[in-house]
């Protein structure tokens, strides 16, 4: 004697619920790896816009009170040094930038970057942390050349216009290419 715990009807409709269940897990898993590729590639620009304005390495929106302004203008003059670009960056779109973490049109703000400002994150995350460092070598170099005018021989007590006159001085300096070399 056979012993029928399903009946073929039964059996059929086990049969499509597990499929449908196979299907539904699936479809979840490949939109959980999704997202989390998005996460990631989220995290990671959130790291780059963090480091380039020295604000440590966070993978989280940080506004702009966490920006140390003194080394953002050093690092955008060696930006505007080194790339030569003519779309320079300044202090105050980087504010305005930093000013909200989602654009007017309710879009993250990281994933909308100007195009400046998005090539300054790039440049100083591939390299340019190095030529920003070295670029405040050169300044400090320039100052030990006037004594008199920069008494303390360190950028780092300038207020930030004397800080822009130094960078300016620097920049139209005849002698320049001595600092690079010293």
């Amino acid at each position: 004697m056979k012993k029928i715990f399903f009946s073929k009807k039964t059996f059929k409709y086990v049969i499509i619920l597990l499929v449908i269940s196979l299907v539904s897990l699936g479809i979840y898993h490949i939109y959980d790896v999704r997202k989390a590729k998005e996460d990631a590639k989220l995290k990671k620009m959130y790291e780059h816009q963090s480091y380039a304005f020295n604000m440590g390495l966070y993978p989280v929106y940080k506004d702009f009170s966490e920006v140390d302004v003194y080394y953002l203008i050093l690092d955008l003059a060696a930006y505007a040094e080194d790339t030569q670009t003519t779309d320079i960056v300044t202090v105050e779109e980087v504010k305005k930038y930093l000013s909200s973490e989602y654009t007017k049109d309710k879009k993250l703000a990281v994933l909308n970057k100007p195009s400046n400002i998005e090539a300054y994150i790039d440049w100083f995350w591939n390299g340019g942390q190095n030529y920003s460092d070295e670029y405040s070598l050169w300044l400090g170099h320039y100052m030990d050349d006037y004594p008199d005018e920069y008494k303390d021989g360190s950028a780092t007590v300038l207020s930030e216009e004397e800080l822009y006159e130094l960078i300016d001085k620097f920049k139209n300096c005849p002698d320049k290419e001595k600092y690079k070399y010293f």
